[in-house]
């Protein structure tokens, strides 16, 4: 495919816009941007009108063309955090008790959860660590949707804590595929001394 091309039709928010930033800092002067995403429309009109980039819009029948133009590299260096391994400078936790976030349609819950943690790498600061409990613990599987994610976060140092109980509960232990199986009084320790933390 032309390399001046970047193809993110059928990809779900936020990967059309990921996608955009990374082309922009590769130093791409100039490129078509393909999308049929309403959403992730609005937030590539939105991003590229913020950070003052130069592009034209098109659309026919749900399909959304951008052209846009970077010359002189107007996307500021800055931004080039997200091209690179982020250092895990945060002292805040991440907790997942659950394989879905927030309440309501479970299949939607998974697509949120799902989204939240494969673009955990993108931010910066990195949390010190996530604890993964309860039904949470089954995201650390082998097979999860995520575990390629929180493996690169491992990888970047973000420790990755899996509770003990919760694994004998649901008789899953052969099955883990990332981080420490770890017990309550590590995982109590980990909160207590964390500036803060997230309950996604």
């Amino acid at each position: 495919m032309n390399k001046n091309i970047i193809d993110a039709r059928n990809k779900d928010c936020p990967l059309p816009l990921i996608m955009l930033k990374k082309a922009l800092l590769e130093n791409c002067k100039g490129f078509l941007l393909l999308i049929n995403n309403p959403i992730a429309k609005e937030n590539i009109t939105r991003f590229l009108t913020e950070n003052k980039v130069d592009f034209e819009f098109t659309e026919d029948n749900g399909s959304y063309k951008f052209f846009v133009n970077n010359p002189d590299n107007s996307y500021t260096e800055k931004s080039k955090v997200i091209n690179q391994a982020p250092a895990t400078t945060g002292k805040h936790i991440i907790c997942i008790k659950s394989d879905k976030m927030g309440h309501g349609s479970d299949e939607l819950g998974l697509i949120l959860l799902k989204a939240f943690i494969n673009n955990l790498k993108e931010v910066a600061p990195l949390p010190s660590a996530i604890i993964f409990y309860n039904n949470g613990v089954k995201l650390t599987l082998k097979n999860s949707a995520v575990i390629d994610s929180l493996i690169e976060l491992n990888s970047y140092g973000v420790k990755i804590l899996v509770c003990g109980a919760c694994v004998d509960y649901y008789n899953i232990k052969e099955m883990i595929g990332v981080g420490i199986i770890s017990n309550m009084y590590e995982i109590t320790e980990q909160l207590t001394n964390a500036s803060h933390v997230i309950y996604p």
